[in-house]
């Protein structure tokens, strides 16, 4: 497979990434940092795309335009949307909605016009993934689900908002960017995979638990990462 893009909305997410490249050269386009090199033998290029929506496209964009990509893994962390996530389990993407797009009454709920409702993740990917948590996971009580991310530029604290977003897309996990990358590259046919590891329940206290967590759980998912790419 050639070069594995690697999007992360934060510093903290992507930096466990970064401390193990070999080979790094550090390149911009615009305001964003691309760094290229080696990981796990596999040629990568990294770049932290800031939160929300249309940074991560953007983002997403001039990745794909400067980079001869042959597919995008987004990880980081998100807000548990199931209730039978804890803090430290990861969802991997089986597909993406943008919970906070309505264009009703033409379209569902989610629905981008002209656009399916639900971008679909690589399935071999999402299967690697997997696997991958498994071996990091070895030992642990942390558990890895496939299922739907749902993305939104809201970041949700109120028990309320999550159960209405997991009850209307099925979502487990809720969080700023995925689908808005998983957009980009289904637009440009690329595969994609989101990786998110639980840094808080998205309800009351989500605020006091990320900060308390984020770090921990974004390491979680770049332990992940890495493991693919030692593995793909």
């Amino acid at each position: 497979m050639g070069t594995i893009g690697i999007i992360g909305a934060m510093d903290v997410e992507i930096e466990g990434i970064l401390a193990q490249m070999t080979d790094s050269t550090i390149e911009k386009s615009g305001s964003f940092v691309f760094t290229t090199g080696r990981l796990g033998g596999k040629d990568i290029v990294v770049v932290k795309c800031r939160i929300g929506k249309v940074n991560a496209a953007m983002c997403a964009t001039a990745l794909l335009a400067k980079y001869d990509v042959a597919a995008v893994i987004n990880l980081g962390v998100a807000g548990a949307a199931a209730d039978v996530l804890n803090i430290g389990d990861v969802v991997i993407s089986k597909d993406l909605v943008q919970h906070d797009v309505d264009a009703q009454p033409y379209y569902a709920p989610g629905q981008v016009p002209g656009m399916a409702i639900r971008f679909a993740a690589n399935a071999a990917l999402a299967a690697l993934a997997e696997t991958s948590c498994r071996r990091v996971f070895a030992g642990l009580d942390n558990k890895a689900y496939v299922a739907t991310v749902a993305t939104g530029d809201v970041f949700v604290h109120h028990r309320e908002i999550k159960e209405r977003i997991a009850a209307n897309f099925g979502a487990y996990c809720i969080e700023m960017e995925g689908a808005a990358i998983a957009h980009v590259c289904q637009l440009m046919d690329i595969p994609f995979v989101a990786i998110r590891a639980i840094s808080d329940k998205a309800e009351g206290g989500a605020n006091v638990d990320f900060e308390q967590f984020v770090a921990t759980s974004a390491a979680f998912s770049a332990k992940i990462v890495v493991d693919m790419m030692e593995n793909l």
